[in-house]
């Protein structure tokens, strides 16, 4: 099995990857798109989610319900860009101190969120413009957060507990 494609940068003090690229590459290896799959290992933590919708062009804010996706931080996220006909996957450095329950919930839980959006059956609208599948996790590691947007666009949004 070859592994994904990957640029990984060394994480900041106090910070730590929870999955390394062989985990990733070993959940995802049956994924159609596999061949074309790229993963950043961002060195910072994920930002809160709703902070903006990503795809756009400019920065376009969420506005009222969403402002709850706030209390989640991006932990790991799905990219397809129709310009430069790319998959990717960017994966958050997270506090050392949470690396044990969050890598417990990226394998159980997260990555196989990921994996069914990139298996998912898509429409030809689909790939119009830029698709971003994000998932967060809040503070307490009790709730999840998936985030699908199209360009501006809020494709779904769920909120879910972790157990």
């Amino acid at each position: 099995m070859e592994l994904i494609k990957s640029t990984k940068s060394k994480t900041g003090k106090g910070l730590t990857y929870s999955v390394g690229l062989k985990q990733i590459s070993e959940l995802l290896s049956e994924v159609e798109i596999y061949d074309k799959l790229n993963i950043w290992f961002n060195n910072h933590e994920g930002g809160g989610m709703g902070l903006f919708i990503p795809g756009g062009n400019t920065l376009n804010y969420l506005k009222g319900s969403s402002k709850e996706l706030l209390r989640f931080n991006i932990l790991i996220s799905g990219n397809y860009s129709t310009p430069l006909d790319k998959w990717a996957i960017i994966l958050h450095a997270v506090k050392a101190e949470i690396s044990k329950p969050t890598k417990e919930f990226l394998i159980e839980i997260g990555i196989p969120r990921l994996r069914n959006w990139f298996e998912s059956e898509k429409s030809e609208t689909w790939f119009y413009g830029r698709r971003y599948f994000q998932i967060g996790l809040n503070e307490s590691l009790t709730e999840f957060c998936v985030l699908e947007t199209q360009n501006d666009r809020i494709i779904k949004k769920e909120i879910n507990n972790c157990a």
